[in-house]
C-alpha cells in the first residue's frame, strides 16, 4: 500500500508529522517546489524542505511543477492526483485533512461541482460580479440545498473536495483517505501547545525583531536543524516581497502578453496589474492597488508571478508530464526502482534527464528553473545568488 500526501512544508512543522505518522504503507509526498500556491516563493529551498520531510518520516518526496502550484485549488489538486496516479504503484491512497467529518457531504459536493448544471449556476453568479469562491458556494446552495455551500469556506475542505473531483475527473485508481485536521487553523497567528501554523512560523522567521528560538519548539528537531543550516548558509528566508525592484521591473518592461496569454488571466486582470505596476513602489503595494472584492490577494500574487515568468496555458497540460524526485530514504529508493517499470510518465532522478524529453517537458522545466533563480536572488552572498542551480541540484537520499 502507498499513501500520497500533498503539502508545501513551508516550512515543515510538527503539524506535518501527524498525517505522515498516520499514513498506511509507504508515504509519497507530492510537494510544491520553490513557488507556493499562495502566490509566493517558498521560504526555503525545495531540496531542504524535502529533506526535512524524509527525516521526519516520509519515504519519497516528488515535485508538483510550478504551473500547477501557481494556480487555483482545482489545477493544484488535479496536478497532484495526476502525479500520484502516474506512478503506477499498486494500492494507491491519497490522505488529506479537512475540517468536516461528513465524508458523504464532501463527496456529494465534489460530484455536484463536476456537473454541467452546477457549473452553469456558478457561471450565472459570476456574470453578476460575484467572486468565484462565493459563486461556487451559492451555486451549491441552489443545487444541493441552502447552507451546503458553506463547506467551501475553509481551505482544507476546499482542497479535499478538489482532490475528490480530480480523482473522479481523471478516473484513476486512487482511494481517498480523509481525516479531521488537527492542530491550529490554517492561517492562525496563535500557537496551541506544540503546534503552530506555517503562516505564524514564517512571520517569526522573517521578522528580525522576533526571537528565532521561538520557532524551534514548533518544529521536529531534525527539521529545525535543516532550517538552522539553511539560514547559516544564507539560503533563506525567501519571499516575493524581498524582490520589489526585480518584480516591478519585469512587469513594467512587459509590454505585451505572450502568445496564448498568461496562465489563469481573465477579465483584463493582467492589464490592470501592468498598469498599476508603474504606480506601485513595492509588490505589497501593487497587490493592494490591484485588489478588488472579486480578486483576492493570492490570485493576484499568483498572476504576478505568472506574468514575470511569462507562463501560458500551454505550460499546464491536464496533468504533469513527468515525475521529478527531490528526496528519498531506502524505502523511497525501492519505490523509485519500481516506478521505472510502472510509471506512465518519465521519472526524473537527475536534472539533465529532462533535456532528453520533449518540448513540453522542457518548457515546464525552464519555468521551474526561472522560479529557482528568482528565489536565489533572495539569498545572501554572491555564491548563493548565482543562477542555474535547478540544473545542478541532485535529489537528496537519506544514508542508512
Amino acid at each position: 500500500m502507498v499513501t500520497g500526501i500533498v503539502s508545501e512544508f513551508n516550512p515543515f512543522h510538527r503539524g506535518h508529522t501527524v498525517p505522515i505518522r498516520a499514513a498506511r504503507g509507504a508515504v509519497i509526498c507530492i510537494m510544491s517546489g520553490n513557488a507556493v500556491q499562495r502566490g509566493d516563493l517558498a521560504i526555503f529551498r525545495k531540496h531542504a524542505r524535502a529533506q526535512a520531510a524524509i527525516r521526519c518520516g516520509a519515504d519519497l518526496v516528488v515535485e508538483l511543477p510550478c504551473p500547477y502550484v501557481l494556480s487555483s485549488a482545482e489545477p493544484f489538486a488535479r496536478g497532484a492526483v495526476g502525479i500520484l496516479a502516474a506512478t503506477g504503484l499498486p494500492d494507491l491512497h491519497l490522505a488529506f485533512g479537512c475540517e468536516t467529518a461528513d465524508m458523504e457531504q464532501l463527496i456529494a459536493v465534489a460530484q455536484s461541482l463536476n456537473t454541467a448544471e452546477t457549473q452553469a449556476l456558478i457561471s450565472g453568479e459570476m456574470a453578476g460580479g460575484v467572486p468565484y469562491g462565493l459563486a461556487c458556494q451559492r451555486g451549491l446552495d441552489q443545487a444541493l440545498g441552502e447552507g451546503i455551500g458553506a463547506v467551501l469556506k475553509t481551505p482544507n475542505n476546499l482542497l479535499a473536495i478538489e482532490y475528490l473531483r480530480a480523482i473522479a475527473r481523471l478516473d484513476v485508481p486512487v482511494t481517498p483517505l480523509p481525516a479531521l485536521r488537527r492542530g491550529v487553523d490554517h492561517h492562525s497567528q496563535t500557537p496551541a501547545g506544540d503546534y503552530a501554523s506555517a503562516t505564524y512560523l514564517r512571520s517569526l522567521i522573517r521578522d528580525p525583531a522576533e526571537e528565532i528560538a521561538q520557532v524551534w519548539r514548533y518544529m521536529p528537531e531534525s527539521a529545525a536543524e535543516i532550517v538552522r543550516t539553511e539560514r547559516k548558509q544564507g539560503r533563506g528566508p525567501a519571499g516575493l516581497d524581498q524582490l520589489d525592484a526585480v518584480i516591478l521591473s519585469l512587469l513594467r518592461l512587459s509590454v505585451s502578453a505572450p502568445d496564448g496569454g498568461y496562465l489563469d488571466d481573465s477579465e483584463g486582470l493582467s492589464r490592470r496589474i501592468r498598469n498599476m505596476a508603474s504606480r506601485a513602489g513595492s509588490v505589497a503595494e501593487l497587490v493592494e492597488l490591484v485588489k478588488t472584492k472579486r480578486y483576492h490577494r493570492s490570485r493576484i500574487r499568483r498572476l504576478i508571478l505568472n506574468m514575470c515568468l511569462r507562463m501560458t496555458p500551454a505550460h499546464r497540460p491536464e496533468t504533469p508530464p513527468y515525475i521529478k524526485i527531490l528526496a528519498a530514504n531506502d524505502t523511497g529508493r525501492g519505490l523509485i526502482r519500481q516506478m521505472t517499470e510502472t510509471a506512465a510518465i518519465p521519472v526524473i532522478s537527475r536534472p539533465g534527464q529532462v533535456r532528453q524529453l520533449g518540448s513540453r517537458e522542457n518548457q515546464i522545466a525552464e519555468m521551474e528553473s526561472a522560479v529557482t533563480d528568482l528565489q536565489a536572488l533572495c539569498f545572501q552572498g554572491v555564491d548563493q545568488q548565482r543562477g542555474g542551480s535547478e540544473w545542478r541540484e541532485m535529489p537528496w537520499f537519506l544514508e542508512t
